[in-house]
């Protein structure tokens, strides 16, 4: 027998806030497209119990993730382990992780997160009830892959539509007495509003869940591995969002309707911190002179505004200081990545740390012997890129640029198989089989 409960809060920033996400975005928020919430699930079985919390956010930092979950932890008297945190990603959120050339953290609206996100966890567990689960997937694509080869330039956010992508949404479906709940998992960039727009919003994630709430659903949604896949409707505004959440939002209703509900549900959970690598790092000087050359994060009708190129050369700037500050004080601090695993029934969820690309979610799910197994990324502390090992050879944004915005440097080659051989080792301590 399964417990489940549900509770959402809204986390919304005042206008007039900073917006985090797009180094080319000048000037603060206007206005609100759609509010932005922190959703929590709490699970309960015989065996154990979790709590899942999906926020509207870009990420959080390690520092302020642990913060959060340790407080969850107490307040529930649950193991940290079975506290899992995951944000949507969205561009249009407010200054929660540091960003190089476009600011810091607002402490303030962190202290008030955190307030609000332990509300709605307890407010979860204090209404959960009895529910019977059903698992399903539907077709349904709202992405594309981002990383296009131009002759002359190599790798550049575009669309690629040779690339993976992804093709479906998971569903787990919590039923019992007036609580419908969707846990459900798709991977894409939410950034259909773009840094032309001021409006905060959870983008088309939140709208699909907007779109699910009007029709009595208690809608979670967990990002994907979506580091190298773009919404199709890419910067084309709120409209857009909206559009393309009713898509992914219709198509977690047409899964309802192929759900098969698990006669036996079974919870347990395990998760896990590693230290990731770093990619062997070439000499300062060396890569002082690399910031000479025009990089690839923003788009070429945005690199014409003097005011954008000198953010871009100021992030530079500050990331060569500060890496030679840490490398005068001894190394470089080490990258924590933390992997969790909730078997649930016959399905599976993964939650990564980063931004992994989408093949390495697909690598996962083809290992595990569930059905079926859903891998969202962006979990606890924001680690910045995840790259394919193949991905290295090609470069691009995601490889020698996004490192400049934050952390130090890039990770190993390897570090995408680490987390993948750590989820399926959590796989395995669940009791879960292999294919």
């Amino acid at each position: 027998m399964i417990q489940a409960g549900y509770a959402a809060v809204s986390i919304t920033p005042h206008t007039g806030a900073m917006l985090d996400g797009f180094i080319a975005r000048l000037g603060s928020s206007a206005g609100v497209d759609l509010p932005l919430m922190a959703r929590a699930l709490w699970l309960e079985s015989a065996q154990a119990r979790a709590l899942i919390v999906g926020l509207d956010l870009l990420g959080l930092s390690q520092e302020t993730a642990d913060r959060i979950v340790g407080q969850l932890a107490t307040d529930l008297t649950l193991p940290p382990g079975q506290v899992i945190l995951s944000c949507s990603h969205t561009h249009s959120g407010p200054m929660t992780v540091r960003l190089r050339g476009l600011g810091e953290a607002d402490e303030a609206y962190l202290a008030r997160l955190e307030q609000d996100v332990r509300r709605a966890s307890a407010e979860a567990e204090s209404v959960k009830r009895p529910v019977w689960l059903a698992w399903a997937t539907a077709p349904i694509s709202v992405g594309i892959n981002r990383r296009a080869f131009v002759a002359g330039r190599g790798i550049v956010l575009g669309q690629n539509p040779d690339g993976p992508a992804d093709t479906m949404v998971r569903l787990a479906r919590l039923e019992g007495g007036s609580m419908c709940a969707d846990l459900f998992v798709h991977a894409v960039h939410p950034y259909c509003l773009g840094a032309d727009s001021n409006l905060i919003s959870p983008d088309l994630f939140g709208h699909a869940a907007h779109h699910l709430r009007g029709k009595g659903h208690a809608p979670l949604y967990l990002n994907g591995c979506a580091g190298d896949i773009a919404p199709k409707q890419g910067f084309c505004g709120p409209d857009a969002a909206r559009e393309e959440g009713a898509r992914l939002a219709e198509a977690v209703l047409a899964a309802h309707e192929t759900a098969r509900p698990d006669e036996a549900p079974d919870l347990r959970v395990a998760s896990a911190t590693v230290a990731l690598p770093y990619d062997t790092m070439p000499a300062l000087e060396v890569l002082e002179h690399e910031l000479d050359r025009a990089d690839r994060t923003v788009r070429d009708e945005e690199r014409c505004d003097p005011r954008i190129v000198e953010r871009l050369r100021n992030a530079g700037r500050q990331w060569l200081s500060e890496l030679r500050g840490a490398f005068a004080s001894g190394s470089l601090p080490p990258v924590l990545g933390r992997v969790s695993v909730v078997a649930l029934g016959r399905g599976a969820l993964v939650v990564l740390p980063g931004e992994n690309f989408f093949a390495t979610g697909q690598r996962i799910a083809a290992r595990l012997g569930a059905d079926p197994t859903c891998v969202a990324a962006y979990g606890h502390g924001y680690i910045g890129y995840v790259p394919t090992p193949v991905a290295y050879a090609q470069g691009g944004y995601e490889v020698d640029d996004a490192h400049r915005y934050v952390g130090w440097w890039r990770l190993s080659p390897q570090a995408s198989a680490i987390l993948e051989e750590t989820a399926v080792r959590l796989w395995q301590q669940t009791g879960g089989k292999l294919l």
